[in-house]
């Protein structure tokens, strides 16, 4: 298993690794503050409907590859994030590393259907609506929501949190990445060709 991780990031340039790191070092610390926001709001937006704000925790997976275009980046960028964001400390301890993982797996896969060639689009809309459908399916049968809740409610709480994925997830990313890209500190990574700020 550890020899298949290796084979991702062994085309990486040490550029692309720290720009990765720095990237979700910083999305784990936006994770930590949406936590305390999470611990707020689900207060006072009942279940299935606060699951439009989740989209938010799929950043990782989504901002860090639309960045660095690399195999594995997406799954690098969810654990760090999400190992940043526990180590902090929030409400979910170790658990939050069981949703970093099964989310960068499941925006992971979808960059690898592309082969990796394709981090925009189709591919990062993609990979932020299997990234949140995975993140409901772990969420249901970890907190026991099929026991607390109807599936009429939890089908509910699936479509919102893919399309939250999609918005908060897909759509924020997407134009970080962008604003980014356009300052010239991405200058060498593939985000960046013909986007260079000319001084």
């Amino acid at each position: 298993m550890s020899g298949r991780l290796s084979l991702l990031y062994k085309d990486w340039k040490t550029r692309e690794l720290v720009v990765a790191a720095v990237l979700a070092v910083a999305v784990g610390v936006i994770f930590w503050g949406w936590g305390l926001l999470w611990a707020s709001a689900s207060q006072f937006i009942p279940f299935p409907f606060h699951y439009a704000l989740v989209g938010v925790w799929m950043i990782g997976g989504l901002l860090v590859p639309y960045v660095v275009r690399r195999p594995g980046a997406a799954l690098l960028g969810e654990l760090v994030a999400a190992f940043v964001s526990m180590a902090l400390g929030n409400q979910w301890g170790l658990l939050t590393m069981a949703s970093g993982l099964v989310q960068g797996v499941g925006s992971e896969a979808v960059f690898a259907g592309f082969r990796w060639r394709r981090f925009g689009g189709v591919a990062l809309y993609g990979a932020a609506a299997l990234a949140g459908a995975f993140s409901i399916l772990l969420d249901t049968f970890l907190y026991s929501y099929y026991a607390m809740y109807s599936w009429d409610s939890i089908l509910v709480a699936a479509v919102l949190c893919v399309l939250g994925s999609l918005v908060l997830g897909g759509l924020v990313s997407q134009l970080l990445g962008e604003a980014l890209a356009k300052t010239g500190v991405l200058s060498g990574l593939e985000i960046s060709r013909g986007r260079v700020k000319r001084i």
